[in-house]
């Protein structure tokens, strides 16, 4: 205990946030019931080049099709028809500087938040570029695809390249439910066949608004939504406890010295 603080009750919160975020995915899977169909045959290549143009045999394994017929099953919609889609830039290392306004890259963020980034770059030369606002979901599309980031209110910040701004244009889905089964396997999956064919990962903003989103009842996702805002709100509620841990225990050493 430092002044009335337990440095341990951080690791409890963060255990009831990781609860709360596990039972959020679980009450997705539950309502979406992914069962997989049997004997479901893999496509000819009459059937599958003929419309997708790919070659790459992992674009065509069963699992993909299996998701898409389960996905089929309930209300749904194609990404590009719920969101729209804005790209941002990629500054290059040159304009880097140690103070400015950050700029955050695809190793910066999760889908629990942002991280503090050690990039700026001046604000004076990117005052045209897209800032992440209230709602809007970051999604990478660039090395490690499909982490997605609800943004809790409006940043002054910028984005790599890699990165894709999603801002809702319907109010039939709730932003954290989104936010929730873009990082859910539903997605992945997809992800997984569009950018499965690269080298290096990269997923296309065309090939990103075609992702088939299912589409649960309102109340569901208004459970859901629930869930997620909770686990948040202990995880912040962990970081504010342990930052004020660690700035008791730097104060004990300095007075000590």
């Amino acid at each position: 205990m430092w002044g009335g603080v337990n440095p341990a009750k951080h690791l409890i919160l963060l255990e009831k946030s990781l609860y709360f975020a596990r039972l959020a995915e679980w009450t997705l899977l539950e309502n979406m019931l992914f069962r997989q169909p049997e004997n479901v045959s893999v496509q000819s290549f009459s059937q599958s080049f003929g419309v997708s143009g790919r070659l790459d045999a992992e674009y065509y394994q069963p699992k993909f099709e299996r998701l898409l017929q389960k996905l089929k099953q309930h209300n749904h919609k194609t990404l590009g028809e719920l969101v729209d889609l804005q790209k941002s830039v990629e500054v290059g290392s040159e304009n880097y500087r140690d103070e400015g306004l950050p700029f955050v890259r695809v190793s910066d963020f999760s889908k629990f938040g942002i991280s503090q980034t050690d990039k700026f770059v001046n604000p004076v030369d990117f005052a045209d570029i897209i800032r992440p606002k209230k709602d809007t979901i970051l999604l990478s599309k660039d090395g490690t695809v499909g982490i997605a980031y609800r943004v809790p209110s409006d940043l002054e910040m910028i984005t790599s390249g890699a990165i894709v701004h999603l801002s809702l244009k319907t109010d039939e889905i709730l932003p954290d439910y989104l936010a929730l089964v873009l990082n859910s396997q539903a997605v992945q999956l997809q992800a997984e066949r569009d950018a499965g064919g690269s080298i290096i990962q990269h997923w296309k903003p065309s090939e990103i608004l075609e992702v088939v989103i299912p589409i649960l009842p309102k109340d569901i996702q208004e459970i859901i939504a629930d869930k997620v805002v909770q686990s948040f709100a202990l995880k912040k509620q962990s970081e504010d406890l342990l930052n004020q841990a660690k700035s008791l225990v730097e104060m004990e050493i300095e007075r000590m010295n």
